[in-house]
C-alpha cells in the first residue's frame, strides 16, 4: 500500500471526487499508475484527542490491509476520511465501506 506525497492530497482533495459511506468519506481521483495510493486524513474537528485520531487512522489501514485486495488492479489515489464515532468501531465494521468503494471504483 503506498501513501500519497502531500502535494498529491492536495491535488485530490481540491480536484477530485467523494464518495461517503456509513463510516467513512472517500476522496478519489484518477492517477497515472496502474495501483492504487492512499492518504489518511484526520482533523482535530473529528477528535481533540491524538489518540483517538491516531485510532481511527490505525483503523481505516488494517481495514485497507484486510480488505482492500478489490482495490489493487484500480489506478485511483484515494484518501480516506472518518465520520465521527469510528475510533469506537472495530476493523471489521469497516468491510462494507472498503467494498463499496471498491465496487464503486471499478464500475
Amino acid at each position: 500500500m503506498e501513501t500519497l506525497q502531500n502535494r498529491d492530497v492536495v491535488s485530490t482533495l481540491k480536484g477530485g471526487q467523494s464518495l461517503s459511506s456509513k463510516n467513512i468519506i472517500f476522496v478519489y481521483k484518477k492517477n497515472n499508475t496502474d495501483y492504487p495510493r492512499f492518504a489518511f486524513v484526520v482533523s482535530r474537528k473529528f477528535s481533540k484527542k491524538a489518540v483517538e485520531r491516531n485510532r481511527a487512522k490505525r483503523l481505516m489501514r488494517e481495514a485497507l490491509r484486510l480488505y482492500g485486495n478489490d482495490l489493487k488492479g484500480v489506478g485511483y489515489d484515494i484518501i480516506l476520511i472518518p465520520k465521527k464515532g469510528l475510533q469506537n468501531k472495530k476493523t471489521y465494521h469497516l468491510k462494507e465501506d472498503i467494498e463499496k468503494i471498491a465496487q464503486w471504483l471499478k464500475s
